[in-house]
């Protein structure tokens, strides 16, 4: 018998076990919360970390192909600082860590300097890239022209386009010096072809001497490794801040422990060394000791014992195991008996996984469950997985489940988010229920949208629903409207119009882009045939080869003949084009119609002088990167500057894109520009029959 002092003398010591075990779990509960936060930190930072890598590759790129797009530079710098926002708005990181936060502000600002730079990089680059490519042009009609060359001139023609592209290729500024620009101006060279080629020669090196060692500090700058540093340094301190939260953990549970131990001894030597309290006191000690490893719904290892064993143990892979619309069983039969199926899922996977002793079972969150490889790499098992369910109802009470799983697969780290990114994908498709995580899923994902994309041209095609959106064109002396340009715009079935841009490679591959031309073509016909008003028409390569186009032409021709007056062909110069007199003879047979030519996109990076001479044209469209900043970058300024009065004294008028604001309109203006289009004067728009009556 215990005595009634024993039993007084036990109260406060159950008390305040009691209170233990409840702080215990309190602080298991907090501690959890605080690595999750960790890690999706650290994510968030691997991701940032990603984006600057692929803003670096995006410059990196275009500075050394010359048909690189420049809207992936843009489009990365707005990912990096999407993500550094998404960073900073976390107020739990700016709570759980003050001093990194203060870092992550530093590296923004450096970033911010970055961006700086890439935009002014663009600028060179253009130049450069504008000069690189026609010096190649030259190379090869030097090469191929049968007039005698003198040798010393021969050395010199040869030499520099050497230091170029080595200069080039090596980021070497220093190479450029040794190029004798004074050479080539005061050479004189009998042949005049010769003397002519030597010219153009002279300016671009000119050109090219003059931008390079801009050039090539910008881009120093830019794929500088500093900020690299920063973010290296921000991971090392989150990592020793939740270290510090760990060794605090540990020795935490070590005092609990130690004072749970020594409240066990006094309490058994209060109760006579009864061996039934004894025992339960040691299942309490064990269940203290386990309840932040352990989930306490399944009973299997938690989401914070899988953080524990990928640092301890040794593994060669990950499954991912999730439950099919368990979300909607939770919200139709409620919760008890959602956990109680949960329960019947880890039963079932536990028996899966007892069958090999390399395996071990977690519940990380929700209805996910894990199975990591702890021996070697084990594939096939989601086939014991899938079998199993396929075969089996689930009785949970009075109700009977035929659920299913999707499983997904990595054997790189990081395996948690790998695998994610591989269900993820399995989640949205209707047929595959396993996936195995590798680099090249997310062009699983361009494919599917490509066959997305090719779903919705024919649609648009099909039930007219491609139609041409109209953007005025202003005369930058009187500011009104002079044309319009016709733009192809797919009307989707929410009424949204979507631009025609992203499904042009997709109707090039399915022979459709022709039916785009067409269909645009037709519609403008007819809307400009009842007034006199020009209008502008964008043609490609692939437009002007096709001899249906051609016809359709002729058919206008005869039907309107003063339409085709109305009409200014809008060409797109690009790499696909190998042979310019496909382009001279389409230029003469228009003109032979009444029409006019444009060149579009002049200065985007390909586009050259020698072909406004070359060509019978009318009009330069001056392309929308050296535009949007010229009034507060002198380097575009300077080239768009030297782009107009070169087109002016050809007896070329110029027309200015991406006009989206005063500012830049009055630069323009002071410029001399003669045409101007963007947003500061008119959107595109579907209907402008009251503005044309």
């Amino acid at each position: 018998m215990i005595s009634i002092r024993c039993i007084v003398k036990i109260i406060p010591v159950v008390i305040i076990a009691a209170f233990v075990i409840f702080k215990l779990k309190d602080f298991s509960e907090k501690s959890k919360a605080f690595f999750i936060q960790k890690n999706e930190i650290v994510k968030n930072i691997d991701e940032i970390k990603h984006s600057e890598l692929m803003l670096n590759y995006t410059v990196s790129s275009s500075s050394l192909y010359l048909y690189k797009n420049n809207d992936t530079i843009i489009e990365s710098i707005q990912t990096l600082n999407r993500e550094v926002e998404r960073l900073l708005s976390n107020k739990k990181f700016k709570v759980a860590y003050p001093s990194i936060y203060q870092n992550i502000l530093e590296y923004k600002k450096m970033i911010k300097r970055k961006e700086e730079y890439v935009y002014e990089f663009q600028s060179y680059n253009s130049a450069i890239k504008n000069s690189t490519m026609y010096l190649t042009m030259l190379l090869k009609q030097f090469s191929s022209t049968s007039t005698p060359k003198p040798k010393l001139y021969k050395k010199h023609f040869v030499e520099a386009i050497s230091i170029i592209f080595l200069s080039k290729n090596s980021i070497d500024k220093e190479l450029v010096k040794n190029i004798d620009v004074n050479y080539f101006k005061n050479v004189k060279l009998k042949n005049k072809k010769l003397n002519r080629l030597n010219k153009m020669f002279t300016a671009h090196l000119q050109i090219f001497q003059t931008y390079y060692p801009r050039y090539n500090t910008l881009l120093i700058k830019i794929l500088d490794s500093k900020t690299k540093n920063v973010l290296n340094n921000v991971d090392a301190d989150i990592y020793r801040v939740a270290n510090k939260k760990l060794e605090g953990i540990e020795y935490a549970l070590t005092f609990l422990m130690g004072f749970i131990l020594l409240f066990t001894l006094f309490v058994i030597g209060l109760i006579i060394k009864s061996e039934r309290e004894n025992v339960e006191l040691n299942k309490l000690t064990n269940k203290l000791q386990e309840t932040i490893r352990i989930d306490n719904l399944t009973e299997l290892a938690n989401r914070y014992k899988f953080d524990e064993d990928l640092q301890k143990e040794k593994h060669f892979g990950f499954y991912l195991i999730n439950i099919d619309k368990f979300k909607y069983i939770n919200n139709y039969y409620g919760t008890k008996i959602g956990d109680k199926l949960l329960q019947k899922v880890a039963s079932i996977l536990e028996s899966i996984v007892k069958k090999n002793a390399s395996l071990k079972l977690y519940r990380l969150d929700a209805d996910n469950f894990g199975i990591l490889l702890l021996e070697r790499e084990l594939l096939g098992l989601e086939g014991q997985v899938f079998k199993h369910f396929e075969k089996h109802e689930i009785d949970v009470g009075e109700f009977q489940f035929k659920i299913s799983v999707s499983v997904a697969y990595s054997n790189i780290t990081p395996y948690l988010e790998n695998a994610s990114i591989a269900l993820k994908r399995v989640k949205k498709s209707s047929r595959v229920k396993f996936l195995v995580y590798s680099q090249s899923i997310d062009n699983k994902e361009h494919i599917l949208q490509n066959i997305l994309k090719t779903k919705t041209l024919y649609c648009a095609l099909g039930s007219k629903q491609l139609v041409p959106y109209f953007q005025a064109i202003i005369d930058v002396k009187t500011e009104k409207v002079a044309k319009y340009e016709v733009l192809s715009r797919i009307i989707r079935d929410d009424g949204r119009a979507e631009s025609i841009y992203p499904y042009l490679q997709i109707a090039k591959d399915n022979k459709l882009y022709s039916q785009i031309t067409k269909t645009i073509l037709h519609c403008s016909v007819k809307l400009f045939s009842t007034n006199k008003m020009p209008f502008n028409i964008n043609f490609s390569i692939e437009d002007i080869m096709d001899e249906s186009i051609m016809s359709l032409l002729n058919v206008i021709k005869e039907k309107e003949p003063e339409v085709m007056k109305q009409i200014t062909f809008e060409i797109l110069e690009s790499e696909s084009i190998n042979d310019y007199n496909v382009i001279k003879n389409f230029i003469t047979t228009v003109k032979s119609m009444g029409s006019k030519v444009a060149i579009d996109d002049f200065g985007s990076g390909y586009s050259n002088f020698e072909h406004l001479i070359n060509l019978d044209i009318d009009y330069i469209k001056i392309d929308g990167s050296l535009i949007k900043n010229i009034h507060i970058d002198k380097n575009a300024y300077n080239i768009v500057n030297l782009i107009n009065q070169f087109a002016h004294q050809s007896g070329i008028e110029t027309v200015a894109e991406f006009v989206e604001n005063r500012e830049i309109y009055l630069t323009l203006k002071e410029l001399g520009v003669d045409y101007a289009q963007g947003y500061y004067f008119a959107k595109p728009e579907k209907n402008i029959e009251t503005k044309l009556s």
